[in-house]
């Protein structure tokens, strides 16, 4: 049931399955437009939104389950996947997007990202949250 974990831990999986769905969604429409997207005068193959959406859809899904099943290895798994996500972005914003026509708040978007990451990192310390994981944290509260 959804409410025998703690609620931080379902915002978690909540966020982390909307991730992957957007991933999973990114995935399927450029599969479904790769003749456009090969058409246009982009940067990288239509190839890129494919595998990208592909891995991140994947690797949030993994992530995911393993929140919602309470695996000890999901709070590792959540922070490594935070922040490669945000490296992700971060390379993609720079070196893939280049349009002379885009304005970017690029102070904003790294407050965004600083915090986002925070937050996910933060939401794993209250002692429910370690609980909910067991194991891994187990050793961390005798100490």
């Amino acid at each position: 049931m959804i409410f025998n974990r703690p609620w931080i831990v379902f915002l978690q999986f909540i966020s982390t399955l909307l991730f992957s769905a957007v991933s999973w969604i990114r995935f399927g429409m450029a599969l479904d437009l790769w003749d456009f997207l090969s058409d246009l005068p982009l940067s990288v193959s239509p190839l890129y939104p494919v595998v990208s959406g592909l891995l991140c859809g994947a690797a949030g899904l993994w992530v995911c389950v393993w929140i919602w099943m309470g695996h000890p290895r999901a709070p590792g798994a959540l922070r490594i996947l935070s922040v490669i996500f945000a490296l992700y972005y971060w390379v993609d914003q720079v070196l893939v997007m280049t349009s002379e026509l885009r304005q970017t708040n690029w102070v904003f978007t790294g407050l965004v990202t600083v915090v986002l990451l925070l937050l996910v990192f933060l939401s794993l310390k209250p002692a429910a949250v370690r609980d909910f994981f067991g194991e891994d944290y187990e050793q961390e509260k005798q100490n």
